[in-house]
């Protein structure tokens, strides 16, 4: 027996190949542990598969600080590591040559053959590190050159102290040269340490003062010190060095942004988008908020969302929605609160990309803007070749479906709501905002039926409700899920994508035409009742079944009623119930479009201070920190 295990380990080792020693092992899972498999998928800013590229990747345990010893292999569209540790959490770290080294956490739940996914979105290089000899009076040394090459590779891989070593041997060599001065300076630059990243920057451009990449860093740096007449007036040099360096443009863009001056603003954003090069998209950032600044609002939101469109994952994305929704409120309704962690000197601005601009005041917008889009007009960002299990996606979200229902007695929280039309001559009425003290209470009588009843201060009937329509619903749609409804609508999944940064399942839904409409949203008026047919899209956890975000429209419209659209667009967060050891996701955020006998509607919901009933119990859920938002 034992010369036996000898030669298969000889034969092995032979092979080239090393046996995994007993730190390796628990490197990647602890003995007698369930093993799983993480799904990497690597994607441009766009959300493009970068399937020409060759990805360095790294798997690494969170808990026990120890890397996978295994490697992954690809596997369509992903790279797969398997034989994982369940139950663990791990950090993905990605490396693609011209790309930014990436980082992505993602948690693997227990149990035996678990899978996990990690879409990591990949951004480009700044290509002003791309060393460019000088030429004329200027040129390098070859040694001096080489430490230069060197530097730029360290400072490329974010290894800034090496690059500023060789950069002061190349300094030494050539202390006069201004291609060196530029790239010590761009050193402090990128390390955020101004002070000394301006001497060498000042000292490149004073000696030659017609090269524009140096005059965009010393631009670059005046901006970060909030100098922004400073920044215009040296970023206007390198423009007319070259009319078409876009980047300059779109520094000079944000400078007059910050300055007030819109049409300035707005010119060289629109310079820089017209020079047509690779991702200069973003300057649809710029351009947006200078146009919210002269009132083109109809301009500003488009421009809005064409960032949107090209870079979803971009840091400011967040806060580009939320100019988004406040272009689509009046100027004087309720603003919702900004995502917490984000202001305007929170996000790095080595190029401006999030500039604080003012609360435009703008007209009403025109009526085909009233509303966001039918859920058909445009698909989500789906990953391509993420196998979905509609079998299984569905399992998973009926359940937590069936646990709210059967668990639940009743829940409060106070409710802020708030209605507005758009009238007939298209000017917003002064939107009539109220707060509630909120209460639902969810009900199976029969294993056929589900009651879900809500009450608003109690007492307050639906006619004592602000605006032309009052809206109750939004916490029964998550219901669709439920054994009692599901068999009403088809199914599909439209693949893998992700919500607030987590990934998670896209199912479409539509009401069956073969079944008669449920009675899971309907629309009464004083003589009849109406059941709604509905269409929506959900985003399911990928691991979980909750659901987290639900959109829906009708399938048409309701002739009968007078009502043409009904959207509805809910945000879910979880709250904790301490004492039963349980999550459940309950509707944060709602927003419901209506148009109506030529009426155009909106009502937003926010929900807070949640406060859940079991049967025989109750628990206040203090907000946020008892139901954080995932990452």
């Amino acid at each position: 027996m034992n010369s036996t295990l000898r030669l298969f380990a000889a034969i092995l080792v032979s092979a080239g190949l090393t046996l995994p020693t007993t730190a390796q092992i628990a490197g990647s899972a602890r003995l007698g542990q369930d093993l799983g498999s993480v799904t990497v998928y690597i994607r441009s800013e766009r959300g493009d598969p970068l399937s020409s590229v060759a990805p360095q990747i790294k798997l690494r345990s969170m808990t026990y600080d120890a890397p996978v010893p295994n490697f992954p292999q690809s596997s369509g569209d992903g790279w797969v590591f398997s034989g994982v540790g369940a139950g663990d959490t791990y950090e993905v770290e990605v490396r693609v040559d011209g790309y930014d080294t990436a980082h992505e956490t993602v948690t693997l739940p227990p149990g035996a053959g678990a899978s996990a996914s990690a879409i990591v979105f990949m951004k480009k290089t700044d290509d002003r590190l791309v060393f460019r000899p000088p030429t004329g009076q200027f040129v390098l040394a070859p040694r001096a050159e080489k430490e230069v090459q060197k530097g730029l590779k360290d400072l490329q891989s974010n290894k800034i102290d090496s690059a500023q070593k060789h950069f002061q041997k190349a300094l030494g060599m050539a202390p006069g040269n201004p291609y060196v001065n530029y790239v010590m300076g761009m050193s402090y630059l990128l390390a955020k340490q101004l002070t000394p990243a301006g001497t060498y920057l000042e000292k490149s451009v004073s000696i030659d003062p017609r090269q524009a990449a140096a005059l965009l860093a010393l631009g670059t740096l005046r901006f970060e010190q909030e100098n922004y007449p400073g920044a215009i007036q040296i970023l206007t040099q390198a423009v007319q060095l070259d009319p078409s360096f876009w980047k300059a443009q779109w520094m000079l863009a944000g400078s007059y942004l910050y300055q007030k001056d819109f049409q300035r603003a707005r010119d060289s954003a629109e310079r820089a988008l017209s020079s047509g090069k690779e991702n200069v998209n973003q300057v649809q950032l710029l351009l947006g908020e200078a146009l919210a600044g002269l009132g083109e609002r109809e301009k500003a939101l488009g421009a809005f969302q064409s960032f949107l469109n090209q870079y979803p994952k971009d840091p400011n994305a967040p806060k580009v929605r939320v100019w988004v929704q406040a272009l689509e409120k009046p100027s004087d309704a309720a603003a919702r609160p900004a995502p917490a962690g984000i202001t305007p000197r929170t996000v790095a601005t080595m190029w401006p990309g999030l500039v604080p601009s003012p609360s435009p005041t703008v007209e009403a917008p025109v009526r085909k803007n009233w509303a966001p889009q039918d859920i058909d007009a445009e698909r989500p960002f789906v990953i391509s070749g993420a196998a979905c299990s509609l079998p299984t996606v569905l399992r998973a979200a009926e359940e937590k479906a069936v646990q709210l229902v059967s668990n639940l007695q009743k829940f409060t929280a106070t409710e802020e709501y708030q209605s507005v039309e758009i009238k007939r001559n298209k000017q917003l009425e002064t939107p009539d905002t109220r707060t509630y003290a909120y209460l639902v209470f969810i009900n199976e009588p029969s294993r056929h039926v589900i009651q879900v009843h809500e009450v608003r201060n109690q007492g307050l009937s639906a006619t004592d409700m602000p605006g032309r329509l009052a809206v109750f619903g939004a916490p029964a749609l998550a219901l669709a899920f439920h054994p009692v409804y599901s068999g009403d609508f088809t199914w599909k999944c439209e693949g893998l994508g992700e919500w607030k940064d987590q990934p998670a399942w896209i199912l479409r839904f539509e009401q069956r035409a073969d079944a008669p409409t449920s009675l899971l949203a309907s629309f009464d008026t004083p003589s009849q009742e109406y059941a709604l047919p509905l269409k929506g899209r959900a985003w399911i956890s990928e691991n979980g079944g909750q659901v987290m975000r639900l959109e829906t429209d009708l399938t048409k419209p309701l002739a009968l009623a007078g009502l043409q659209r009904e959207h509805f667009e809910v945000d879910y967060r979880p709250v904790r119930f301490r004492t039963h050891k349980v999550t459940l996701w309950l509707p944060e955020d709602v927003d419901v479009y209506i148009q109506y006998q030529g009426h155009y509607l909106h009502h937003y919901h926010h929900y807070r201070d949640f406060k859940l009933f079991w049967t025989g119990a109750s628990q206040t859920i203090d907000n946020p920190k008892e139901a954080a938002q995932p990452r």
